[in-house]
């Protein structure tokens, strides 16, 4: 593009993008400001009435034009306040006029209601105004013309009929000079408030009095009382020099200038549309001309603001597609097979350019070649030690040769990491195989040793039993303590091999179909002495018909004991613990409640763990070796089953194991 062309056109988007039309900034006014703007355009309002009525030709129905109507909508346009309160002031503006000079009241009331019906038509068909500019779109000159068109057919039909009613003119000509008038009227005067006003012109200033002075020359020519040759066309050139120079608001202003000297001019004598030899009303033909220019350079305008926007959206997309190629992190480059079958690299950004080198990418970009295929992904190990992933595109151009698109990423921290990580996983795993050999070496060596100690323990028993049968008073005294503690070094001896047998490689239980609800009655028949002892009651509480479960006799006599046992040696004297045998179609449960202190919300967590004992003082002064509950839980879970801990309705607390039910089949 031309550097003086493209200088220009920076001038003019700079000018009209960003820019807002005069509504708006008379919205963000002052108040002050705004009261003289409304309280002038409504005394230009009453002036140009008076002067379009005092300009109307001899024998005339309507004015030649109807500036009046233009400021009208202005002021709607500009008003802050309710609607109504601009047509009454319109309505005040249009009799007042009327009535001054000197038309009867009947002509003003009409008046009235001809200018407020055609304002309140062009606001409904224009609707709202927002902060942007609507004559900047072509949709919105379209909108704005229709508009116009509606208003102005408005006045026309009213007008006839009135005019009609009045002094029986003829309907057909009244509308044909109305329609014109008013039309005109509101395409030239009303678009200083709809196109894009920017701040200044100071760029331009020099070229615009030059461009200005000579466009009033050449109008003040076409429309000279000595001139009646049709010589309108010199305007276009002047006008759309305006068009396309300057910003809108310049054409838009030199239009109404246009407008008004026209008419005033043609109703004088002058220009080439007062001829009284043509038989066409001047009025008609000089607002079809001025309807003609103003609509052609209106478009004019609205294309440049719209080709404005459009290369400034073009630009912020070329800038940040430039933007996101060259500050990329990632490696982006374009390369060419060149004739002599050499890569060369079209473009590529920093990133890139610290990565490519011929001694892998020439390779590289001949096997990819080779292979035909248009997509590619591979890693290439670099030299210096980085890893990188590469994907390619193949990007066919009108040259009939192809353009290689190809990014690099630098991933030599992900394969770091990922290496870190598969040698963290294999410690782990080696970790994990000794931990479980040690604990494999713990088992056997607790169930070797329990099993040494059971020989020396039974005869220890055998013995302490024999002596304290043959003891006197006072040696049966010692024979007791030693037979007691005999049992208990030998049910601890039983409960670490029971522990050794679960924690094996491959338990052997023989499974069969067992009732449960026999098992935990005879595990209370079996601890009813040690109740006794302690005062305590337990009951039992089964469910109509039997709990079939898949196991042995003796492992469930293990669950049903430990938990019996347990309950009642932490229950105190007076209390009550029961023993309850429940489920539905595919689970059995069993649930011992007691009366006693309860487990704590701290310890219900460890309640199953070897060796746990809770530091309650009332609860240490039980007896016991923390491996009862341990060995129900791992009993439980050999036969498929969950235990879990709750508080007891009793007051106390609530185990309950669940086991799956067997079919009775």
């Amino acid at each position: 593009m031309n550097p003086v062309r493209q200088r220009d056109e920076q001038h003019h988007d700079t000018a009209v993008l960003g820019a807002v039309s005069l509504i708006q900034r008379l919205r963000d006014a002052p108040r002050p400001v705004y009261l003289v703007v409304i309280i002038g355009l409504a005394v230009v309002t009453f002036a140009l009435g008076l002067a379009a009525l005092y300009l109307t030709p001899p024998g005339g129905t309507a004015a030649i034009w109807w500036p009046a109507a233009g400021t009208s909508a202005l002021l709607a346009l500009l008003y802050r306040g309710p609607r109504w309160q601009v047509f009454v002031l319109v309505a005040v503006v249009a009799a007042g006029s009327n009535l001054f000079i000197g038309r009867p009241p009947v002509f003003a009331l009409w008046a009235v209601i001809i200018l407020v019906a055609e304002l309140i038509v062009f606001l409904f068909v224009l609707g709202p105004q927002g902060r942007g500019a609507l004559l900047s779109t072509t949709r919105g000159l379209l909108r704005f013309i229709g508009a116009s068109i509606a208003a102005a057919a408005t006045v026309g039909i009213i007008g006839a009929t009135a005019f009609v009613l009045l002094v029986g003119a003829d309907p057909l000509l009244t509308f044909a000079s109305l329609v014109p008038s008013h039309l005109s009227a509101l395409l030239l005067i009303v678009p200083l408030v709809l196109v894009p006003v920017p701040r200044g012109l100071s760029a331009q200033r020099a070229e615009l009095i030059v461009q200005a002075v000579l466009t009033g020359a050449v109008t003040v020519l076409v429309f000279a009382p000595f001139q009646s040759e049709a010589i309108g066309a010199l305007l276009f050139p002047f006008f759309g020099w305006a068009a396309v120079r300057f910003p809108p608001i310049v054409a838009t202003a030199e239009l109404v200038v246009l407008g008004a000297v026209g008419s005033v001019l043609t109703v004088l004598g002058g220009g080439p549309y007062a001829d009284p030899a043509v038989n066409v009303p001047a009025a008609l033909l000089v607002q079809v001309y001025l309807l003609s220019i103003a609509i052609t350079i209106q478009f004019i305008t609205t294309v440049r603001s719209e080709r404005a926007e459009l290369r400034a959206e073009n630009l912020r997309r070329a800038t940040l597609l430039r933007g996101g190629f060259v500050g990329s992190q990632l490696g982006a480059a374009f390369a060419r097979v060149l004739p002599n079958g050499d890569v060369g690299i079209v473009e590529a950004n920093s990133v890139a350019e610290s990565f490519i080198e011929p001694s892998w990418f020439d390779p590289f970009v001949a096997a990819w070649l080779e292979s035909g295929t248009d997509d590619v992904s591979t890693e290439i190990l670099l030299d210096d030690g980085r890893t990188l992933q590469v994907y390619g595109r193949r990007l066919p151009t009108e040259e009939s040769d192809d353009v290689l698109g190809v990014q690099l990423v630098d991933i030599s921290d992900f394969v770091a990491a990922q290496t870190a990580m598969a040698h963290a996983v294999e410690r782990e795993r080696r970790v994990a195989d000794e931990l479980r050999a040690l604990a494999q070496q713990k088992d056997d060596f607790v169930s070797s040793v329990s099993h040494e100690l059971r020989t020396p323990i039974t005869s220890i028993l055998g013995f302490a039993e024999e002596l304290d049968e043959t003891a006197t008073e006072h040696q049966k005294e010692f024979t007791t303590i030693i037979v007691r503690n005999a049992h208990r070094l030998g049910a601890m001896v039983e409960e670490l091999l029971e522990l050794g047998r679960m924690t094996a490689r491959n338990p052997a239980h023989e499974h069969g179909i067992i009732d449960l609800a026999t098992i935990a009655t005879e595990a209370v028949t079996d601890q009813s002495p040690a109740a006794r002892d302690r005062e305590v009651t337990v009951e039992v509480a089964a469910a109509s018909g039997p709990a079939l479960v898949t196991g042995n006799a003796t492992t469930l006599g293990r669950i049903a004991t430990n938990l019996v046992a347990n309950a009642i040696k932490f229950t105190p004297a007076g209390g009550l613990v029961r023993v309850s045998i429940a489920g539905d179609a595919t689970e059995v449960h069993l649930a011992v409640d007691d009366s006693g202190p309860g487990i704590s919300d701290e310890d219900a967590p460890r309640v199953f763990e070897r060796f746990f004992r809770s530091a309650d003082p009332q609860k240490l002064q039980a007896p016991g070796t923390g491996l009862g509950l341990s060995i129900v839980r791992a009993l439980v879970e050999l036969l498929d089953g969950t235990i879990g801990v709750e508080r007891s309705e009793l007051g106390g607390a609530r185990l309950v194991v669940v086991l799956p039910r067997a079919d009775a089949s």
